[in-house]
């Protein structure tokens, strides 16, 4: 797609410009991860962004999180958080009119973090972004403000080299990726249904820059979220046999579907894009909250579970085979124990991304160029925003992004020298796969 009076330019050179950007590179990052961005509170995180799409002359728009508009999907989740006027950001570069048009990708990307845990484990305040040796600390770094920054520096890195896209470029910062996806699916509804300036034909392929190692996603599990209260019967611990314990029953239900983990990562029940991934199903008690003085047995006790399962897999069938699961299994504990079973957040379903489509192929040979040898494919554990795109649209899709180190725990941080590799990559990509076309700052 490279214009013939326009070479394009080398590995070497690419390298040079995503090097000259490193400073620039650590400071974006750093004032991302200094604006807290919780799941529900991603506010300030969206407003460090827009200034810096800004800065860069970029096409802004603000798409609402508006939950009764995609309500209806199929790929809805129950709502974590009110919608409260929260939006995400969509940013274009857009070639000159007039031009011969490429080819187009859409990055795509979530800001908000999940809880930080207690302060006083972290080696420096979360919010407060850190640079030792390679690795830049702070909630979120990782995942996935570091592979946002990632896409900024990839067009920096080709107007420092007076270059530019010759297709349409999107930078879409999405809310709720953690806990329901809605973000991402509001987006892809707006420009569905024409709610946006950007239309879901303006884009022929899609990249997720998540933190995994560089590698490209072919496949990922589906994940939902259950929230079982178990009602037993209070009583004096001195008549503790008169009572009936819910967060003992607790610990036997979650005992139960470990065993039931263990049933459906067995090797006859696995889908063939994880036929060689040791334990690819994982079943995790979250959160567990209960009782109301340590002298009684307590009235209640509530279990936040994330389970997962293949894709092929109906999230509603999932979860209502867990669901009998656990009330089976209460009953045969006692049957006076009352369950009640929940849904809001994760309603996912799993995935297998088409790897063999020219986009995804000019990307792996956009890391080879870069690495020197291709990309490992990865069959994911977990669940990504890329789902929206693999079920809802007919873009082709994958998650490549930088190399990152303790996601949702303590001392977060991502590597510095992976996000230059990646910039590298999806600039490589961006010429290959869009075309270029010269560019000079706008006076």
């Amino acid at each position: 797609m490279t214009s013939p009076s326009l070479p394009p330019p080398s590995t070497d050179a690419l390298a040079q410009a995503v090097e000259a950007l490193h400073d620039t590179m650590v400071r974006q990052l750093s004032d991302l991860v200094a604006a807290p961005s919780p799941s529900g509170a991603e506010q300030p995180a969206a407003a460090v962004l827009e200034a810096q799409m800004q800065a860069l002359g970029l096409d802004c728009e603000r798409i609402l999180l508006d939950s009764r508009l995609i309500q209806d999907s199929p790929l809805f989740s129950c709502p974590c958080d009110p919608d409260n006027g929260r939006y995400n950001l969509l940013a274009r570069h857009l070639p000159p009119a007039g031009t011969p048009r490429g080819r187009s990708v859409l990055f795509n990307g979530h800001l908000d973090v999940v809880p930080t845990g207690p302060d006083r484990l972290w080696h420096s305040p979360p919010f407060q972004p850190r640079v030792e040796g390679d690795w830049l600390y702070g909630r979120g770094a990782g995942d996935m403000k570091g592979g946002l920054i990632c896409t900024l520096i990839a067009l920096q890195a080709l107007r420092s080299l007076g270059l530019q896209p010759a297709g349409v470029v999107g930078f879409n910062a999405v809310l709720d990726e953690e806990n329901t996806g809605n973000g991402t699916l509001s987006t892809v509804h707006a420009l569905k249904h024409t709610l946006a300036k950007a239309r879901l034909t303006d884009f022929d392929a899609v990249i997720i820059p998540e933190p995994f190692g560089e590698t490209l996603m072919a496949a990922q599990v589906g994940v939902s979220w259950l929230f079982v209260t178990l009602t037993g019967r209070p009583a004096h611990v001195a008549y503790m046999g008169s009572g009936l314990n819910p967060i003992e029953a607790g610990m036997a239900l979650v005992a139960e579907l470990k065993v039931m983990e263990a049933e459906w990562n067995a090797p006859e029940r696995r889908h063939p894009a994880f036929a060689d991934v040791a334990h690819p199903l994982n079943f995790n008690l979250g959160t567990i909250e209960g009782g109301e003085w340590n002298s009684s047995v307590p009235c209640t006790c509530t279990l936040g579970l994330r389970c997962s399962y293949f894709p092929g897999i109906d999230a509603d069938a999932a979860l209502a085979e867990i669901s009998e699961r656990l009330r089976a299994k209460a009953q045969a504990l006692n049957p006076a124990l009352q369950i009640e079973i929940s849904a809001r957040g994760h309603r996912s379903p799993g995935c297998v991304y088409d790897l063999a489509h020219p986009a995804m192929q000019t990307l792996a040979q956009a890391h080879t160029q870069v690495n020197g040898q291709a990309p490992t494919r990865l069959a994911c554990t977990a669940t990504t925003d890329g789902r929206h795109f693999s079920l809802g649209t007919d873009l082709p899709v994958t998650n490549y992004g930088p190399m990152a180190r303790h996601i949702h725990g303590i001392d977060e941080s991502v590597s510095l020298s992976s996000m230059k590799r990646v910039s590298q990559t999806l600039a490589r990509f961006m010429v290959d796969w869009c075309g270029v076309l010269p560019w000079s700052p706008p006076t």
